[in-house]
């Protein structure tokens, strides 16, 4: 989805990334995190919410919850939103502040203690019985717990596996219990996803329109503003504009720090890509070559792929991927190489949407590119651990 993109604006992550493991520094089925270019492109965010009053938290689960990265990009975003309290307990312990925990994966009830510990800005809830909980923990720590309520309204789009949170008519009565609740406060309302790319641009969705409406129908019931409508997906320079005439005070960029949003697949945007994965021709049969898997994220959209032993050889070498079907488990992908020779080992390049916390990669970090002086910051696997 992004090789065009990523060979044209930044090369040299691509020719390292093919160097690293042609030298056996790293193993097929790894990503490689240009450093730089993710410090710089979240940069660029941050002094964009700025200019327009959005308050930013880092989403870190599309890097694999990379605690080197997530210090890096707080150099300019602060504060981290996590997926799910184990990614929430990692950033934690790494030394990143929590801005919100809680969505989209509510915290487990044995886990509530140990996330407040950490004092998170604010954690969003799905059900009056989690706000109970927050409410009990929050209270024996003699500490106010900021929350967010996950609202939904009638014809939202929801992902599957993604069902919860407040429907429109539990609203009202729903944030005048909790606000009965001690050790606990009603501070705005989150939905998802609010933004999506339609193909042309980044357009709302109705979704945002019901957290337009639920805020204003909480602001009114409560009398008094709430602090926070946050509108999380496809949070990036190009949309934050867009936030800021919805009304809404906080997004959450993921994917804009790597430059992979599917806006990012257009050449102009101010985020640069970031990131490419690596891997390995492991046999061939007939005119379909198979490299290791391990990495691949179903909604990648990736398409080609580049074959060969140094970059230069593998622009003329780019073949079409043969799309694997959800029910399977991606042990390989295939290549249709065609009637090109292939040999056993030669690294095979690809540049896609990722998601890596649901893979089994490894990770490179690497500083440097940019300057002309790479270097390895560590090697970690799929959930932020390191591994050298």
């Amino acid at each position: 989805m992004f090789l065009s993109t990523t060979l044209s604006q930044n090369p040299r992550l691509a020719e390292y990334a093919v160097d690293l493991h042609q030298n056996g520094i790293i193993r097929p089925n790894t990503y490689v995190l240009d450093l730089d270019t993710i410090s710089e492109n979240a940069a660029k965010l941050a002094e964009t919410a700025r200019n327009h009053g959005i308050k930013l938290y880092m989403m870190t689960k599309q890097v694999g919850r990379n605690p080197k990265v997530a210090q890096a990009v707080a150099d300019s975003i602060p504060s981290a939103v996590a997926v799910d309290p184990w990614e929430a307990l990692h950033l934690a312990r790494a030394g990143i502040p929590l801005g919100h925990v809680g969505h989209l994966v509510q915290i487990p009830s044995s886990m509530v203690e140990a996330i407040l510990d950490y004092q998170p800005e604010v954690i969003t809830v799905f059900s009056l019985a989690k706000a109970r909980e927050i409410s009990k923990a929050a209270r024996a720590r003699h500490y106010q717990q900021d929350l967010l309520l996950k609202v939904t309204g009638e014809g939202d789009l929801v992902y599957e596996g993604q069902w919860g949170g407040f429907r429109e008519e539990e609203w009202i009565s729903a944030a005048r219990e909790i606000e009965g609740m001690p050790g606990v406060r009603i501070a705005g309302v989150t939905a998802f996803p609010c933004l999506l790319y339609d193909g042309k641009e980044i357009a709302p969705t109705p979704n945002f329109q019901t957290l337009v409406r639920a805020a204003r129908t909480l602001e009114e019931a409560l009398d008094r503003p709430l602090d926070q409508m946050n509108a999380p997906s496809a949070t990036a320079c190009a949309s934050l504009s867009l936030l800021k005439s919805m009304g809404a005070t906080h997004g959450e960029p993921g994917h804009a720090l790597t430059g992979t949003t599917p806006l990012h697949e257009h050449p102009g945007q101010p985020e640069q890509p970031a990131i490419v994965y690596i891997s390995e021709v492991s046999h061939r049969e007939g005119d379909i070559a198979y490299a290791y898997g391990g990495g691949h994220y179903r909604r990648s959209r990736m398409r080609q792929a580049l074959i060969g032993r140094n970059l230069d050889e593998m622009m003329n070498r780019k073949v079409p991927i043969l799309e694997l079907s959800p029910e399977v488990i991606d042990y390989t992908i295939g290549l249709r190489v065609g009637e090109m020779p292939v040999e056993v080992g030669e690294t095979v390049l690809f540049a896609f949407r990722t998601q890596i916390f649901v893979t089994r990669s490894e990770v490179a970090v690497v500083s440097g590119l940019q300057a002309g002086k790479p270097q390895i910051q560590g090697i970690y696997n799929h959930l932020g651990e390191s591994l050298c």
